[in-house]
């Protein structure tokens, strides 16, 4: 039976201190968009959980650091770190970190939770937390269709699930990935991803009733299209958007295509929206949030149209403003956030011509976005920290807390 959140709070605060269970959280690195969950968590079992990060910064991805670790119980591992080595099969191409793990291993922790199987430092906690009869849990994003799968490398994943207690997934694609290697359904535990609700639903109330004058000013006409992440063609797929609104430019369809973000593929990108003849395309390269939020208050509508993506934060952002979602098949909040027909469309990865049909549709039918948006804004209530918090409270409880 799952216990509502109250009850889950109850279970962790009557136990005395010495009773509860320590946890050593273990990730690579403190995303702003993480914080808010951290901080409710740590506020549900205060005294209880350390968060420990692999690193302060990792190759490019500076943008997505949290600045402000206030009231978090944060460690950074010193260690050492080297280059992924490239491959065509490989999107991910973020720093390996080997960290001096000594802050772990002496700190009297009972239950450890590692984001992952990737990195060096995961997979030595994993053997030391087995070894020593540690409660251990892996906190997955990953999904059967953010990467090219090889045989060898998912039996080794069997193998490290057979050692733990158990998996927190982000959503209903990473507890089929789980499952598919071996988690039974009854250890796997969904801690749906969540962003800072209150302030993105916030700036939207302040902003959203301006729209068309901050729409003016931003030179932007027509059905906005809006797209937020890296300017990376082997993650974000960026190409199949910009032949899609090819195609409107030819029927002389009334939008605007704004990709917010930067990357290697940048000058490419502008080259190609050059080639399809995009006249209203604008490139307003890495946004600090506010800024990024006067975007979101004027788009029409988000499109996502990723080759490998396990979850994708910016559609929880955007559907605070109330925008219909367009994602790719790769998308791996998908199936939890989109609702095909609903509050948007899903289409095969890389087909340019199928995403144009959808966002003719939109661009024809101010109602019809009007009504995804309006649902959007409705699916994401059931995605807030405290959501996240009960998922990882009921894993937890499994791992060694015990209820009353």
């Amino acid at each position: 039976m799952i216990k509502p959140l109250k009850a889950l709070r109850r279970t962790f605060r009557q136990h005395p201190m010495k009773d509860r269970p320590r946890v050593a959280w273990v990730t690579n690195l403190l995303a702003h968009y993480r914080a808010p969950c951290f901080r409710e968590l740590h506020g549900q079992i205060p005294g209880q959980i350390t968060y420990f990060f692999l690193a302060e910064k990792i190759g490019d991805r500076g943008y997505i650091q949290a600045n402000d670790v206030t009231n978090l119980p944060a460690i950074y591992l010193r260690g050492w770190k080297w280059s992924r080595p490239r491959s065509l099969f490989l999107h991910d191409y973020d720093d390996l970190h080997l960290n001096d793990l000594r802050p772990i291993l002496h700190g009297k922790y009972d239950i450890l939770v590692l984001s992952g199987w990737d990195e060096p430092s995961y997979l030595l906690l994993w053997a030391w937390g087995v070894a020593s009869r540690k409660k251990v849990l892996f906190w997955c994003e990953s999904t059967q269709f953010d990467t090219v799968r090889f045989r060898t490398k998912e039996a080794f994943k069997r193998l490290l699930l057979k050692g733990v207690t158990g998996c927190i997934t982000a959503g209903n694609r990473a507890q089929q990935y789980c499952q598919q290697l071996g988690m039974p359904d009854s250890r796997i535990f969904i801690a749906p991803n969540a962003t800072n609700r209150s302030y993105f639903r916030g700036m939207a109330k302040q902003l959203l009733p301006m729209k068309e004058t901050i729409k003016k000013e931003a030179g932007l006409h027509g059905m906005v299209i809006l797209f937020v992440g890296r300017l990376e063609e082997a993650h974000k797929s960026v190409s199949t958007l910009i032949q899609a609104c090819g195609a409107l430019e030819k029927e002389r369809r009334q939008f605007s295509l704004v990709l917010a973000g930067d990357g290697r593929d940048r000058e490419g990108y502008k080259a190609l929206a050059l080639k399809e003849g995009l006249t209203g395309v604008q490139f307003p390269g890495m946004l600090e949030r506010e800024t990024l939020c006067r975007y979101y208050a004027i788009a029409d509508v988000l499109v996502l149209p990723s080759r490998s993506e396990p979850w994708g934060f910016v559609l929880n952002e955007a559907m605070e403003f109330g925008l219909p979602l367009v994602v790719s098949e790769a998308v791996g909040a998908g199936p939890d956030l989109v609702l095909p027909g609903e509050n948007g469309f899903v289409f095969p990865v890389g087909d340019a011509e199928v995403l144009a049909g959808f966002l003719k549709r939109l661009e024809e039918n101010e109602l019809l976005r009007r009504r995804m948006g309006e649902t959007s804004r409705l699916i994401i209530d059931n995605f807030a920290p405290s959501h996240w918090c009960q998922g990882v409270l009921r894993a937890l409880e499994v791992a060694g807390l015990k209820a009353n």
